[in-house]
């Protein structure tokens, strides 16, 4: 099936940071197969391997000074965290729902009508990025697979993990976030998608399931959330399932205590948060995981500031 001019557009600002040099260079692109041939022709163009050196070049080096910040809290330090947590997210979701999920001037409410098709294409498109890497990490037959989404949002990529999976059990702590995917689960017939408003402590399981996928989301909670998150995640899967999630580790300048974040006013809005490696790497390990692979990627702004990774991680017997 021929792709979207939407889709084409998406691919440009995802992998090329820019716009389309003409509407014809768009209408050639539409040729494509698929999506995902759209998106691996991209991958292999020039303009695009360029700008992957040279952000690699900018990159964070090995030798940056050490953070200091907690990684564990007690369970009433935790749900107090996810208190505070939920009323920003609630209150996003309720004024800026589209764009607190994309921040791209675009995705705002005033710019929404005319960008909505782009929104929701970006979620196919990484849906179906999610299908190659369980496909590389053999992860098969995803269609009789039970998938968890935390941090659904406002459906982006859950109606795309709907179309691979036989079940989706999608979690997120805003309910307003939740009412605009329900809404579009409806609009596109999907029966298959379980929405759940995450619980004020989290300390309950997710449920068990294949697949476990996570991006964009962690990195809005305090350390000692993604923390509980993440044991919480690897907790769920089955044997020989894959957690596929995406986590700030490094900051420059940062610093998280708890007692101090929680004795501190916060403003009704995001927040950006880190959780080393070596401490995820200590929850898989005490979960029985194994660690298949991390890779840096472009999911939380400057690389020059901040190290983000993604993690491939497997429930092992």
């Amino acid at each position: 099936m021929a792709v979207t001019r939407e889709e084409v557009i998406f691919a440009y600002r995802l992998l090329l940071d820019r716009m389309p040099e003409s509407e014809e260079v768009i209408q050639n692109h539409t040729r494509a197969d698929s999506l995902r041939s759209l998106l691996h022709g991209f991958m292999r163009s020039p303009e695009f391997l360029e700008k992957a050196t040279s952000l690699a070049v900018t990159r964070l080096p090995l030798n940056v000074p050490a953070i200091e910040l907690d990684t564990d809290a007690s369970d009433h330090e935790v749900a107090q965290c996810l208190a505070r947590i939920k009323e920003a997210w609630t209150h996003l979701g309720a004024v800026t729902p589209h764009f607190s999920v994309l921040t791209e001037s675009q995705f705002l409410p005033e710019n929404i009508e005319g960008s909505l098709e782009g929104f929701w294409a970006s979620g196919q498109a990484e849906a179906a990025r999610l299908a190659d890497i369980c496909q590389r990490f053999e992860l098969r037959d995803l269609p009789s697979k039970t998938c968890v989404e935390l941090g659904c949002g406002v459906g982006r990529v859950t109606t795309g993990l709907a179309k691979l999976c036989a079940t989706v059990r999608a979690y997120d702590i805003s309910a307003n976030h939740l009412a605009y995917a329900v809404q579009r689960a409806r609009a596109l017939a999907l029966t298959n998608i379980a929405f759940h408003l995450c619980s004020d402590n989290l300390l309950e399981t997710l449920g068990p399931c294949d697949l476990f996928y996570s991006a964009i989301v962690l990195q809005h909670n305090p350390p000692v959330v993604i923390s509980r998150l993440v044991r919480n995640a690897l907790r769920s899967l089955r044997v020989g399932g894959l957690a596929i999630f995406q986590v700030p580790t490094y900051e420059l300048g940062y610093r998280f205590k708890t007692s101090e974040w929680l004795a501190a006013k916060h403003a009704l809005d995001m927040q950006m948060h880190c959780l080393p490696q070596a401490r995820i790497f200590e929850i898989a390990s005490e979960e029985h995981c194994r660690v298949l692979e991390v890779r840096e990627d472009a999911w939380a702004g400057p690389p020059n500031k901040r190290l983000s990774n993604t993690f491939v991680i497997r429930k092992m017997a």
